[in-house]
């Protein structure tokens, strides 16, 4: 959520304060719909009860929905609302609804995007390609394999088990192609997945330890390939900005995953990703760009030129 919503506020280019908000009890029960439009069921920082109304307020998930709503009913058309992903409640409540397309939304205000905002673009791999960071991640000699690691949500499944045949899909990747791996775990992935990522592969391969910097942007701009797990739509959609080829490893469902299914087989369809059989091939694609197109459009809303 951070990178979507940071993302689209550098995009049409104002300062920009994130704010951590949630929703008290017992209003986190239930649904958005029937929360009041109200401050006072949330919990955030002071600014949120400042005087001066933002130019813009971009909002995204559950948390995000009642400050936004609060904050126009407070300032009226002195601020625009935008919120990302699909709200649950009728669009028409923002001045602009950003979804992807797997999220089905639909309304007269609704913006549609091929998988989900981020930050990750073409400058800014560029720039990173050439960091420290990109040199810690070894030489060039070798082709670099990114593997992006998300975690067990409430859809998909993630623990030992699931590492262990991962690590095994892996080793084959790296004896028959001689590549070098780049394994970087997310704020999601269990210490326990992470123990088996580094007794397979550390030292003979790049596994970020969670504590230096985290070299993500060095490391997508270094891929030749790039394998992540499938259970983030965000980690896939900003794996698909390098142009590299994207391979998805499917986890084991929890339950059913709509959604997901219906977003991998956009990207699969559109030929930027494939799941992930451990082999490797080369491929081309036209990188998604929603988000110049979004900016612009709210540029234009808000009065900016």
């Amino acid at each position: 959520m951070n990178s979507q919503t940071s993302g689209l506020a550098q995009a049409v280019g104002l300062p920009y304060q994130m704010m951590d908000t949630r929703i008290r009890v017992p209003w986190t029960f239930l649904p958005s719909r029937w929360c009041p439009r109200s401050l006072s069921v949330v919990s955030g920082p002071p600014a949120l009860d400042g005087d001066d109304p933002p130019a813009l307020v971009v909002s995204c998930g559950r948390h995000g929905i009642v400050p936004s709503l609060a904050l126009k009913r407070k300032f009226g058309n002195r601020v625009f609302t935008v919120h990302i992903q699909d709200p649950k409640i009728p669009p028409e409540s923002f001045d602009l609804v950003v979804a992807p397309d797997h999220d089905d939304v639909r309304g007269d205000n609704v913006y549609r995007t091929m998988g989900a905002l981020h930050y990750v673009t073409a400058e800014r791999l560029a720039a990173a390609r050439s960091s420290a960071a990109a040199d810690a991640l070894g030489g060039a000699a070798q082709p670099l394999v990114v593997v992006l690691l998300g975690g067990r949500n409430g859809y998909y499944t993630f623990g030992v088990a699931e590492a262990e045949a991962m690590v095994e899909s892996l080793r084959r990747v790296a004896d028959a192609h001689e590549v070098r791996l780049a394994l970087l775990g997310s704020n999601r992935t269990e210490a326990a997945v992470m123990d088996v990522v580094r007794r397979a592969f550390d030292g003979e391969h790049y596994v970020w330890d969670g504590v230096s910097p985290n070299p993500y942007f060095a490391a997508l701009g270094r891929a030749d390939f790039v394998v992540v797990t499938g259970d983030s739509v965000s980690m896939v959609s900003e794996a698909a900005a390098t142009g590299r080829p994207v391979y998805v490893h499917h986890l084991p469902k929890r339950r059913a995953a709509p959604r997901f299914d219906r977003f991998h087989a956009q990207f699969e369809g559109a030929g930027i990703t494939r799941p992930f059989d451990g082999t490797l091939s080369e491929w081309t694609y036209e990188a998604p760009e929603d988000m110049p197109r979004i900016a612009a459009v709210i540029r234009e809303r808000i009065g900016l030129k």
